[in-house]
């Protein structure tokens, strides 16, 4: 009776371990996109002339909004880089935000072509490492 015990326990730890190296993995991609998020939106707001079109916005209307864009941009950097840390510390709430802008991000990404592309590169696996983060290797018919 005691060896699938000692089965069991070596298989949790081997999964929390597992978990763990998922959250910090997500928290490295979390921190690539929101550095690359900030610096270049950063950099478009101080030359706006330098973006044509951003997520169906062009001409006069994407020069009078570039500052709001450039803003808004450099907020989801900030909050990536806050699920980050929280991601690499496993903190729930912070698994649960990297999930949320991940998922937010895929689904946006499409209207801002090219970058789009960009940002699902490092939010999609950051998303499925976070999810597994989450989950582990549970089954849906499994009760805990």
């Amino acid at each position: 009776m005691d060896v699938p015990e000692v089965n069991l326990i070596a298989s949790s730890k081997g999964s929390l371990a597992r978990r763990m190296w998922c959250a910090r993995i997500a928290a490295v991609l979390l921190i690539l996109h929101g550095v690359i998020e900030i610096a270049g939106l950063a950099l478009i707001g101080s030359h706006p002339g330098a973006l044509t079109a951003f997520g169906g916005l062009t001409g006069s209307l994407l020069e009078e909004n570039i500052q709001t864009v450039a803003l808004f941009g450099v907020l989801w950097g900030v909050a990536r880089l806050a699920a980050a840390w929280g991601s690499w510390t496993l903190k729930k709430w912070a698994v649960a935000l990297g999930i949320i802008l991940s998922t937010i991000t895929m689904i946006a990404a499409v209207t801002i072509i090219p970058a789009g592309f960009t940002d699902t590169l490092f939010s999609t696996p950051a998303l499925i490492l976070l999810l597994y983060t989450w989950f582990g290797n549970t089954e849906i018919t499994e009760k805990n």
